[in-house]
């Protein structure tokens, strides 16, 4: 594996500590690009200081809870990174959530405040907040030991303006072992999970994705997906802090803009999922803009997905890697070096800061090149937040967490992806991983996305249906369309992994979930609903 230089930066155990360090060592030098300006690493650790004082002066205490509802930008890393330096917890919220989504968060996270703004992407914020009944406002002059209410920073303001300055907390009011922020899981089939992730697990974890990704002081991470959710606050951030690197954010992925924002600021690490790659790809100005700068970060799950990146942005750098929330990002990773072979094909060793084993249903670990649930240790959560119903069946005996997602190790130690044992599908009563038959459709060189799921059937089995993006958005000869492809599937897999059913979209009408992922569930729906 690469090493790289790294700073007495990357030593510190907790996100104070790591601020205040990446200040004295790189002050001058540029921290945070964002909607609301340009800040070096003094400022953002002077500004850091004064939202600290402001969250002590409001009365909070160490190990309480501030939200923070807010866009991608300065505000919120402020936001997060000055509730850490006053020894609070951070827990962003996601921006789409409606007033009951808001009410379970509030009332599991036990929130005493809430950073936001009056409107964020057109939503009325207060009006989401009384609907969910917390529709108070923060009053300084007002004591209360419960919910002291929304703190409103508009975007113009460096501070917020009913905010009041106080005292910056002492330093080392917080340890490696203190929780710095709660993520909330998006909770597709229940409601979202609250997930508790420490200073020093979330910036150990941070150094070594950043390391995979020979990262250096003075990269800099273009960043557009949701800091509200793992792949931005419990990834992209600590490992832009532990390698002293720009955080270049941008509020959503809109192609042409983030090109234009990509080739002006001269970002060396791409941070986005596969929607954001298309969406770069199929903008009207891709090959007219500059992005050669771009030269590593982590790329999608299937081969296809990591070529677009790797080829069609140039991303030659770019690690296929393996993860959750769960897991303070990453678990497994190629390196920034790797053949590109390994890159499509696996996605890497496990990280020195983790542990993987491969279980079969008997609960015995699968030798080299055979498939079972992947289970990890190491910079792993004990728990989520809340009861033990929560937490029933999330680790094994021996005190593995069970990650529901399939997997096999190689004989050279690399992970190979199976997908999710959720959605594993149960064909002729056989077990079929949509993950393999995505793989082999997507390599027709006329299909540019392809997503399998499960349809219910009155037998009680599944049917299963694939959707297609045809590579130039649409074909001619749909039934013509399909037989090849049906004929292509033949040739490469046993008759029972052939989809029952194809469906032409283009990419347009694919639903994403909040975070800008393609929601398999929403395509079942749709399926289902036009059956």
């Amino acid at each position: 594996m690469t090493t790289v230089t790294t700073t007495d930066s990357t030593r510190a155990a907790t996100f104070p500590a790591t601020v205040t360090r990446l200040a004295e060592l790189y002050g001058d030098r540029e921290a945070v690009v964002a909607p609301e300006g340009r800040v070096t690493f003094a400022e953002l650790a002077r500004r850091c200081d004064e939202i600290a004082g402001a969250f002590a002066a409001a009365g909070l205490r160490h190990g309480e809870r501030v939200g923070i509802l807010l866009p991608n930008g300065l505000r919120w890393l402020v936001a997060v990174l000055g509730a850490q330096r006053a020894g609070l917890v951070a827990v962003p919220i996601n921006t789409w959530y409606r007033s009951s989504e808001m009410a379970h968060l509030i009332g599991t996270a036990e929130l005493r405040m809430i950073v936001t703004d009056e409107h964020v992407f057109g939503k009325d914020i207060l009006a989401e907040l009384s609907a969910a009944g917390h529709g108070k406002i923060f009053d300084p002059g007002r004591s209360d030991d419960g919910y002291r209410g929304a703190l409103f920073w508009p975007a113009a303001q460096p501070f917020p303006p009913t905010a009041v300055r106080g005292p910056v907390p002492a330093p080392n009011v917080v340890s490696a072992e203190d929780v710095a922020m709660i993520l909330f899981t998006s909770g597709s089939t229940a409601l979202p999970k609250p997930v508790p992730l420490e200073h020093g697990k979330l910036l150990r974890n941070g150094r070594a994705m950043g390391e995979c990704m020979d990262l250096r002081p003075g990269d800099r991470l273009w960043l557009a997906m949701p800091l509200f959710f793992g792949y931005g606050a419990c990834n992209a951030v600590p490992v832009a802090l532990t390698h002293g690197v720009t955080l270049c954010l941008q509020e959503k992925v809109e192609g042409d803009a983030a090109l234009e924002f990509i080739e002006r600021e001269r970002c060396t690490v791409f941070y986005g999922l596969a929607t954001a790659v298309r969406a770069l790809l199929a903008a009207p100005s891709f090959g007219r803009r500059d992005i050669s700068s771009l030269r590593t970060g982590p790329v999608g799950f299937n081969a296809e997905d990591k070529r677009l990146a790797i080829d069609g942005l140039g991303i030659s750098e770019a690690c296929s890697a393996y993860g959750l929330t769960e897991s303070y990002g990453f678990v497994t990773m190629t390196d920034a070096h790797d053949p590109l072979d390994i890159k499509l094909h696996t996605q890497g060793t496990v990280l020195p800061t983790q542990q993987i084993r491969i279980i079969d249903n008997t609960g015995v670990e699968c030798p080299p090149d055979v498939t079972g649930e992947i289970e990890i240790r190491g910079c792993v959560i004990d728990g989520y937040l809340g009861s033990e119903e929560v937490n029933a069946g999330t680790h094994s005996e021996d005190g593995w967490f069970r990650t529901g997602d399939l997997g096999a190790i190689d004989t050279d130690g690399r992970l190979i992806f199976g997908g999710r044992w959720k959605e594993m599908l149960k064909i002729k009563g056989i077990n079929v991983a949509p993950l393999e038959i995505e793989g082999i459709v997507s390599g027709h060189t006329d299909i540019n996305q392809a997503y399998v799921i499960g349809l219910t059937t009155t037998e009680g089995d599944q049917e299963m249906a694939c959707v297609v993006v045809p590579e130039n958005g649409s074909v001619p000869d749909e039934d013509g369309f399909i037989q090849g492809l049906t004929e292509y599937i033949r040739g490469r897999a046993a008759s029972y992994k052939v989809p029952a059913r194809f469906v032409v979209m283009d990419s347009g009408s694919v639903p994403q979930t909040d975070t800008g992922k393609v929601s398999k569930l929403k395509l079942r729906e749709m399926l289902e609903a036009a059956r």
